[in-house]
């Protein structure tokens, strides 16, 4: 879901604190929508290594939309001009995502007002193409999402385009490619280049992420069987509703996980929720608001919770009220009972990524999650998918019905204008 979100008020919204003891990180935001998981990866992991100031900065100070995930809109911290008025200095980092208009001119104008050789520009899968519209990618090597190759290439010929790596560095520019190899990979080689290897190093421990000790990988490529998805978005009559429960504290990467997979089956729609229209603030202070409330919500036919559900049993959890609240709504509204995003494995050690495509895997089928996997360049290496096998009916069956019954209606129609032409004569 896109769309414009509707107003919310900005009154009493604190911008975050400055600590000149630390490098600043701006990520951009554009008004007219930005790429969830481009955003909040890089957010989560230089926010996670205490060393940086991160802003989120966008053309105008207003409410505005994350480009997937169902329906959800941040709150940047600042507009370009109040970035200039409250910090008045070039950042360390500039992190570029995939905006919906990738010929802002606003944007571009700052990119190229803040860029020198003391400030590094990260790109993130198809950010490259705002990065790209600056300028300053002629006669450099620069990479992108492996789908987007192609396109690049010919809008911008004097870029040399490089696949096969997690992340590319050119200068003070590094360009990442696709969503998951890049925002993770592109950011965790960045903050080691900003912030040296022991910090990145400690990040990905801590996200259960293998550090990215070699830059090359093998870029998927379509293959036959990736018509799969194709047939589930044609003939997956039942896509399902997937409430996704968000509360304050959530973790930035373990949302995106979400809501940036399933929907790219086409089996499934995320519809993030609360309990009421507000901001939601994340671990890290994203401000963040859901379009969907308890009273505005679809029919919902599973509902995610992103916590982990044994913090519940303590008296203390700061939002054990509301999930409370949850509970009841669920059971009464739906009849149904919430699932927890930590339940959905039982090895602690697993990215929480890992988790959900296995997920994806039980509740639809493994090639699904195979092929949602590779676009979003993530690797499955170190992933054994259980799960069923690929339904023969949306192969078959669902398409030879499609088939004969138009058939039917085309001869019934047909025998109509005949008996209609021989009761005139």
């Amino acid at each position: 879901m896109h769309g414009n979100p509707e107003y919310f008020p900005l009154d009493g919204i604190n911008s975050p604190d400055y600590d000149p003891n630390k490098q600043t990180a701006v990520i951009l935001v554009s008004n007219g929508g930005t790429e969830t998981t481009d955003l909040l990866v890089p957010y989560e992991i230089f926010s996670a290594s205490n060393k940086f100031n991160v802003y989120t900065v966008a053309p105008k100070h207003q409410i505005s939309a994350l480009t997937n995930g169902g329906g959800i809109d941040i709150i940047p911290d600042f507009s370009l001009a109040e970035f200039e008025k409250t910090i008045g200095q070039n950042p360390d980092l500039i992190v570029i995502p995939a905006v919906h208009n990738s010929q802002d001119a606003e944007l571009i104008k700052w990119i190229n007002q803040h860029n020198d050789e003391k400030t590094t520009i990260l790109s993130i899968c198809e950010g490259v193409r705002l990065l790209a519209a600056t300028g300053l990618l002629e006669n450099r090597q620069a990479t992108t999402h492996w789908l987007a190759l192609g396109s690049l290439k010919k809008q911008y010929p004097n870029t040399n385009w490089v696949k096969d790596v997690k992340y590319l560095e050119d200068g003070n520019v590094v360009t990442s490619p696709g969503v998951i190899t890049g925002a993770i990979n592109g950011s965790l080689h960045t903050l080691e280049k900003l912030s040296g290897k022991d910090v990145a190093r400690e990040v990905a421990q801590n996200l259960n992420y293998p550090f990215p000790d070699s830059a090359t990988f093998e870029s998927p490529s379509l293959k036959f069987k990736d018509i799969a998805l194709l047939l589930t978005g044609a003939y997956g009559w039942h896509k399902q509703n997937i409430g996704v429960f968000l509360d304050d504290g959530i973790g930035e990467i373990d949302l995106t996980a979400v809501l940036d997979t399933y929907p790219r089956s086409l089996a499934a729609r995320t519809i993030p929720i609360t309990s009421e229209r507000k901001i939601i603030n994340s671990q890290y202070g994203l401000k963040l608001v859901p379009r969907f409330d308890f009273t505005t919500a679809a029919r919902l036919d599973r509902i995610l919770v992103l916590d982990n559900q044994s913090d519940l049993d303590l008296e203390t959890h700061l939002n054990l009220e509301s999930h409370l609240k949850l509970e009841n709504w669920a059971k009464n509204t739906y009849n149904l009972e919430s699932e927890y995003l930590s339940d959905f494995s039982k090895d602690s050690s697993k990215f929480v990524f890992d988790n959900v495509l296995q997920d994806l895997a039980q509740q639809e089928n493994k090639l699904l999650a195979e092929i949602v996997a590779k676009t979003v360049e993530y690797p499955l290496d170190s992933i054994n998918l259980e799960g069923k096998n690929f339904p023969i009916s949306l192969i078959l069956i669902k398409p030879l019905s499609i088939g004969l019954l138009s058939l039917a209606v085309i001869w019934a129609i047909s025998r109509f204008r005949r008996q209609t032409t021989v009761m005139g004569e």
